[in-house]
């Protein structure tokens, strides 16, 4: 829907003398639209927009859900104003996700030492407590994502490693001060799930290469695929919370992975016998990518707690 758009003749900023098909000033670049208006025309506007933005975002919404790979089909081949742009739906996405996940999920963010030692520090005296909590935290550290009974751990058997007296500070710290440490493996997981997109993209260019399309398209279809994720998840969570006695992670699982197959097989155009070919190897390296990211990810937030 066109902005109907009060004109200026003249620009009030540079004073060009505007044509009718002057939107901004070809000057300075200002809008051409005259904002002293009644409050009441200001109103009408935003109302007007906004009404306009939801009903485009409601459309994308549905596609996004419904129809996998159709957005990413209608942005490369250029039709994409009746639609919002990747990133931004993304943007827009994550920040419920993540306030989702800080919000409901956060207690499934486990950083802590080894189960069980808390139980027997009770049980000891102080030098015994002490020495407990040093073999503990050097024999096994469990940090992870827990979703329902399914746990994401980065974990390391180090009793026969000699680390060095820093490392083991910050790491000590990392485990003591756990709301802390929780919410900043919240905010890294989240820079980490940025990167991964860009990253899945390679992976798409990779293999499919012999289509020879450009890396962008292969980086929207990555933006989409995990913008509907993120919706999923989201999704998953609120029923956990809603209903605590079921367990949705399974599901979680098997519904991404049909989602990508679709997706896919439409954006690509290869046989459903293909797709399932080239989905394998690609499932297997993007679930290889995350792990190592987010073991990567849990380091960076131990040497910089």
């Amino acid at each position: 829907m066109a902005k109907r758009r009060r004109k200026f003749i003249q620009c009030p900023n540079c004073g060009y003398t505007f044509e009718e098909v002057n939107n901004y000033c070809p000057n300075c670049g200002q809008e051409n639209h005259d904002l002293n208006v009644p409050v009441k025309h200001l109103v009408e506007e935003f109302f007007e927009s906004t009404l306009h933005y939801d009903t485009k975002f409601l459309r994308t919404l549905k596609y996004l859900i419904t129809r996998p790979g159709y957005l990413t089909e209608k942005f490369n081949l250029g039709q994409r104003a009746s639609f919002v742009p990747p990133f931004r739906l993304y943007v827009f996405i994550s920040i419920f996700f993540f306030t989702t996940v800080a919000v409901f999920a956060s207690k499934n963010f486990v950083v802590s030492d080894s189960a069980g030692a808390s139980e027997r520090l009770k049980t000891t005296d102080p030098e015994a407590a002490a020495r407990i909590l040093q073999a503990d935290s050097l024999a096994r550290t469990r940090i992870g994502f827990t979703f329902g009974d399914t746990a994401v751990v980065a974990s390391s058997d180090t009793t026969d490693l000699i680390i060095n007296e820093e490392v083991d500070s910050k790491f000590r710290s990392f485990l003591k001060n756990e709301e802390q440490s929780r919410q900043r493996l919240l905010k890294n997981i989240s820079f980490m799930m940025f990167v991964l997109m860009p990253f899945f993209g390679f992976i798409l260019y990779l293999f499919y290469r012999s289509q020879r399309r450009n890396y962008v398209e292969h980086l929207m279809f990555s933006v989409h695929f995990h913008t509907f994720v993120f919706l999923l998840i989201m999704f998953a969570i609120l029923l956990e919370v809603i209903f605590p006695t079921i367990s949705t992670e399974g599901w979680v699982f098997l519904i991404s992975t049909a989602y990508l197959f679709f997706a896919l097989r439409y954006v690509y155009k290869e046989s459903y016998l293909l797709t399932a070919v080239r989905l394998i190897p690609i499932g297997f390296v993007y679930l290889l990518s995350l792990a190592i990211l987010f073991v990567t990810t849990v380091g960076i937030s131990v040497l910089f707690s």
